[in-house]
């Protein structure tokens, strides 16, 4: 189903790990350059602004080639504007097939640009083709899935979880499957199984060319489960979809609920991911605490904002410094010491750098106040004439 030849995939992936493990310094720079020369791997960009720009180039390529063909189809744009959409995505299946297969690219940029223009214009096409736009949602779901498999491509996972997501949304809306009311309980489940379906794929081996995708998978089940469950985006798609009109002194159906989940899953997060020590949960923890803490204040202004701006710092920097305290002297588990994978070297660079940018370099001239020549110590010494 891989597109790649895998071969070169493996050693793609290989040359990843030495890089990480070059950075950590476990292998020297010559033992690097050593595994590049015999690893025969994939074209790809690790640089983001490069990866980008080549991202920008295909989509100039893309657009070229659609312009070309829609010089002799502009007569039948108007009759025949499905068919249309999939001959260009026809056009960026096959320039996907070929950059992956003969260009040997991978994750370049250029392979990028097609591989989402296709997507999109296969749903461009489908939707347009039914008239329906749940069809687009569920082809969106499906061809960002079949993407992700073929061309390991994590974008693509992104958006068929969107798809996925959107579709429910629509048919609870529209559809009205189910009472819109119980719309954040059914998104709060869906991330429930999200979370699990990563559970069980992220400790599989078979899997490991997929790591991207699934930290996305995690990641979008994390935040669908807090945003899908937060007082603010329910009160305000309330609001919004379903015509709700809440006045003064009243709130939203279930609210103590909601106001419960708004403050509970975030320290949910934070506890377990130090429990299991997840970074990207921990990260998410932090961000929806922050998002906890704007929710309250948009509809409830305890404090006024300078003073809970003070306050807000008074009680980081407390965190921050009894926790180093605690911390600063344990070796195992959660620790003040710097990881194995920290570029150990940097802070001592900033120290050193820190300590020269104090003194000045600037060679002086030392000034002597005991004259020579001319008999001026202790009456030796010649004087100025012969």
């Amino acid at each position: 189903m891989i597109v790649y030849n895998k071969e070169m995939l493996e050693n793609t992936f290989l040359l990843a790990q030495a890089k990480r493990l070059n950075t950590h310094g476990f292998i020297s720079d010559n033992q690097l350059k050593e595994i590049k020369g015999q690893l025969p791997k994939l074209k790809s960009n690790s640089n983001l602004l490069i990866r980008i720009g080549f991202f920008l180039l295909g989509s100039f390529l893309y657009s070229s080639i659609i312009g070309v063909f829609s010089l002799f189809t502009i007569n039948l744009i108007d009759s025949y504007i499905g068919v249309i959409m999939l001959l260009y995505t026809i056009i960026g299946i096959v320039a996907s097939e070929f950059l992956a297969r003969e260009q040997f690219h991978y994750g370049f940029g250029v392979d990028d640009a097609f591989i989402l223009g296709f997507q999109g214009f296969f749903c461009g096409a489908i939707g347009i083709s039914l008239e329906s736009p749940l069809a687009a949602l569920i082809t969106m779901t499906f061809i960002g899935f079949v993407a992700c498999i073929r061309y390991l491509h994590t974008l693509s996972a992104l958006l068929s979880l969107i798809g996925l997501i959107s579709t429910i949304c629509y048919l609870v809306i529209e559809n009205k499957v189910v009472d819109t009311l119980f719309l954040p309980f059914v998104l709060l489940l869906l991330s429930i199984i999200f979370y699990l379906v990563y559970l069980r794929i992220s400790q599989s081996i078979k899997l490991k060319y997929y790591e991207n995708s699934i930290l996305i998978l995690q990641a979008v089940s994390l935040l669908l489960g807090y945003f899908s469950v937060n007082y603010l985006v329910v009160r305000e798609l309330s609001e919004s979809l379903l015509g709700l009109t809440i006045a003064n002194g009243e709130d939203i159906p279930f609210a103590f609920l909601f106001y419960g989940f708004t403050f509970v899953i975030p320290v949910f997060y934070i506890v377990y991911s130090l429990y299991s020590k997840d970074k990207l949960m921990l990260l998410l923890g932090f961000f929806t605490t922050g998002f906890s803490v704007f929710t309250i204040r948009y509809y409830h202004q305890i404090l006024p904002i300078e003073v809970a701006l003070m306050l807000g710092g008074t009680l980081l920097f407390a965190i921050a410094y009894f926790g180093i305290r605690i911390l600063k002297d344990k070796e195992t588990g959660i620790t003040f010491k710097p990881a194995r994978n920290s570029n150990s070297d940097l802070l001592t660079n900033l120290e050193a750098l820190a300590v020269n940018s104090q003194v000045d370099l600037n060679s002086m001239e030392s000034e002597s106040k005991m004259p020579f020549g001319g008999g001026g110590f202790s009456g030796g010494g010649s004087g100025e004439s012969f």
